[in-house]
């Protein structure tokens, strides 16, 4: 048969342990241990708890941000296709009045008023001309005759152009 063990000798030395201040810190130590280690498993859980919303919160920004990017890239395609959709009526419009004023001057030569005013008194004066040179015509050519008119309608065409510049720039000016 085997020999039991008597455990009675180390139960009383273990009973005979005496409470020494080592001994009470050693306890202090082990129930603040076991206070960090509740802890300890609690802040896991927390940031458990953290780690597992911010990865829903990043899946759900990163869903709201394709949305938000869809919608914003609707709207400027919108407000650009307005933009340029008013951008080419005007274009329109105006290649459209162009063509009108083209088609109108396509029978038409471009003077300004002051030419054509111009024009008339050298046409009147050189008609003058031709007039007073019939008229001189029976005298010979070097005399006096034929230059006194000639210089007289030199001035008359100098002095209607002068006139018809002048009016023009006091017509003008009051504009």
């Amino acid at each position: 048969m085997k020999k039991k063990f008597d455990f009675s000798a180390e139960m009383s030395e273990a009973e005979s342990i005496k409470a020494t201040p080592k001994n009470e810190y050693l306890e202090e130590e082990k129930r603040l241990l076991d206070i960090n280690a509740k802890e300890l498993a609690s802040l896991n859980d927390n940031v458990h708890y953290m780690i597992a919303n911010l990865v829903n919160l990043l899946e759900f920004l990163q869903e709201y941000k394709v949305a938000i990017a869809q919608q914003t890239k609707e709207e400027a395609e919108k407000f650009g296709q307005s933009v340029l959709d008013k951008f080419l009526y005007q274009i329109q419009d105006k290649c459209n009045e162009t063509e009108r004023k083209i088609r109108k001057a396509d029978s038409y030569i471009f003077i300004p008023h002051t030419i054509f005013y111009i024009l008339i008194i050298t046409l009147v004066a050189l008609s003058s001309f031709f007039a007073s040179i019939i008229v001189a015509n029976a005298e010979v050519l070097h005399s006096t005759v034929i230059w006194k008119p000639a210089i007289v309608c030199i001035l008359m065409a100098a002095l209607g152009i002068g006139i018809t510049v002048a009016i023009q720039k006091f017509l003008y000016r009051g504009k």
